[in-house]
């Protein structure tokens, strides 16, 4: 029947949210909004009419009334990991990628969500829909030391709620291999006396090479190279004394690496030079 004396914002009690002042046409049916607060998980909860009003005789109420249930899911998913296991890549590696989030999500596909940059990512699984685990492979040819992984909003939480957008912690993609530039000796064709300076350049910085591990010589003896910036190497051959032969060179082994680790595809070798220290010498001077 029509009530008398009802005000929704005295006789309502709301939990985590707020109900906007119930209207009415016949004092017997109201109506009013309800929003949600932010920021609430909460499975139980419930609207409470009070005894406060009375029918337009003046009769209270028997006892207050209550809603059914209702659930308040205003928490949206947070990541709380996203990380790949191998941050410097090269020719070879893969990398597990790890995204967790705070809570299950739904909706979530890594192929559609994840954008990924030099590589390309296997579609990543779960058990339980909050820890996602994948496989990162990089691209080939490429050197690119900025790179990070982007988690787009597109997915949400089993409430509904969409999740924030996250990135990676930067990774570098290094899978070009080390070349050389030029492997060269100033003189080809040596005497008894005489020195020539070896020049390898490579196409970037190398680790790990020694010219006296790594460079075979043939009929001579070659100075420990040095660098200033580990791309462009000098030392200098002796031929040795004694020999007379018209094939030689000097043989790069695969030994070295980039400063990435990736070795290179194959050997390399000087030009041909020729040693020639044995004198003449006088087979006969008579009269």
């Amino acid at each position: 029947e029509a009530v008398s004396g009802f005000s929704s914002d005295d006789d309502v009690t709301v939990q985590n949210g707020s109900l906007a002042t119930m209207t009415t046409t016949d004092n017997i049916t109201w109506t009013g909004t309800f929003t949600p607060s932010s920021d609430v998980e909460d499975a139980t909860n419930v609207l409470t009419l009070a005894t406060s009003y009375t029918d337009t005789a003046g009769n209270a109420p028997a006892s207050t009334s209550t809603t059914a249930n209702y659930t308040v899911d205003t928490t949206a998913a947070t990541v709380a990991a996203f990380t790949v296991s191998d941050t410097a890549l090269k020719i070879g590696d893969t990398a597990t990628v790890t995204l967790q989030f705070s809570e299950a999500v739904s909706g979530f596909s890594s192929d559609d969500d994840v954008t990924v940059q030099n590589g390309s990512l296997a579609t990543m699984t779960s058990s339980d829909n909050i820890t996602w685990t994948g496989t990162f492979t990089p691209s080939s040819g490429i050197e690119d030391a900025e790179n990070v992984m982007t988690l787009a909003t597109s997915y949400t939480d089993t409430a509904g709620n969409a999740g924030p957008s996250a990135t990676t912690a930067n990774y570098q993609v290094d899978t070009v291999r080390p070349t050389v530039a030029a492997f060269t000796m100033s003189d080809t064709a040596l005497i008894s006396g005489e020195t020539s300076t070896v020049t390898l350049q490579f196409s970037e910085a190398v680790a790990n090479f020694s010219s006296d591990d790594d460079i075979t010589v043939q009929n001579g003896s070659l100075a420990t190279m040095t660098s200033s910036d580990n791309i462009t190497w000098t030392g200098t051959f002796t031929p040795s004394s004694g020999v007379e032969d018209s094939e030689n060179i000097l043989t790069l082994a695969t030994s070295y690496t980039d400063t990435a680790g990736n070795a290179p595809a194959s050997t390399s070798t000087t030009d041909n030079y020729t040693v020639d220290t044995t004198a003449a010498t006088v087979e006969s001077f008579t009269i």
